[in-house]
């Protein structure tokens, strides 16, 4: 059982670290095969520095050839798409449900790259995923409830991008951001959406007043997005149920 876990992490890790390298080389107009490089010297890297968390510590953090430090960042990324992996195996299992939370998993990855990095998310990227979580609703027999949600998360996050332009002049939510929700409604329900909204805008809030220097310092909005989606994915349906049952509902 173990031997399975430490298989499931270390795939995750391995898609996390191309999956960083999509979000950064798709805004560059790069291609995303072949070897990788040193951001510092431009060096191809061997095949060991490209191994998932490995590389990183057998090269003790640097460039195995210029010795410049690399970003611990790239670390950190591959162990959070391992401990993701493994967590959603052991909640869901092998099922047609885990390919949805991996696809989710995968497709904030990448945008969540390009967003810090550029401020841009990646269209063909959620509708590559969306297609994929299509196909298995339509298997599950449940499309019609998650088209529902679907459009109506994205008419809502529309209509309050709308109203908030409106009242301040200036975008309130990017167009990447709204479409997002499309995406996002494929995977939970309608009620699940919007409490995945008010944690997204909650976490968000708290981080800008804890580590935003200035209202010109760009917030990157879909990491929050996704803590907020993850969760209520997950979790949604009993917060929601333990929230009613404080009112007796």
């Amino acid at each position: 059982m173990y031997i399975l876990y430490l298989l499931i992490f270390f795939l995750g890790a391995t898609l996390s670290s191309f999956f960083f390298l999509v979000g950064e080389r798709i805004p560059q107009h790069k291609h995303i095969t072949g070897r990788s490089f040193c951001n510092h010297c431009k060096h191809k890297l061997r095949f060991v520095d490209e191994l998932p968390i490995i590389g990183y510590i057998i090269n003790l953090g640097k460039c195995h050839f210029c010795k410049k430090p690399i970003s611990i960042y790239y670390l950190l990324y591959e162990l959070l798409g391992g401990l993701l992996f493994v967590f959603s195996y052991v909640v869901l299992g092998f099922s047609l449900e885990l390919i949805i939370a991996i696809t989710l998993i995968s497709v904030f990855l990448i945008e969540i790259a390009s967003d810090i990095l550029y401020q841009i998310v990646l269209d063909r990227i959620w509708i590559i995923g969306a297609i994929i979580i299509i196909v298995i609703r339509i298997i599950q027999g449940e499309f019609l409830t998650y088209i529902f949600s679907a459009l109506f998360l994205f008419s809502f996050m529309f209509l309050i991008a709308y109203l908030g332009k409106k009242i301040t002049n200036k975008e309130a939510l990017g167009g990447g951001d709204i479409k997002l929700f499309f995406f996002i409604g494929l995977t939970i329900t309608v009620w699940n959406g919007l409490l995945a909204l008010f944690f997204a805008s909650l976490i968000a809030l708290i981080f800008a007043i804890v580590f935003k220097k200035s209202k010109k310092d760009y917030l990157p909005l879909v990491p929050f997005i996704f803590i907020g989606t993850f969760i209520t994915y997950f979790y949604g349906d009993i917060i929601i149920s333990w929230y009613l049952n404080l009112f007796g509902m």
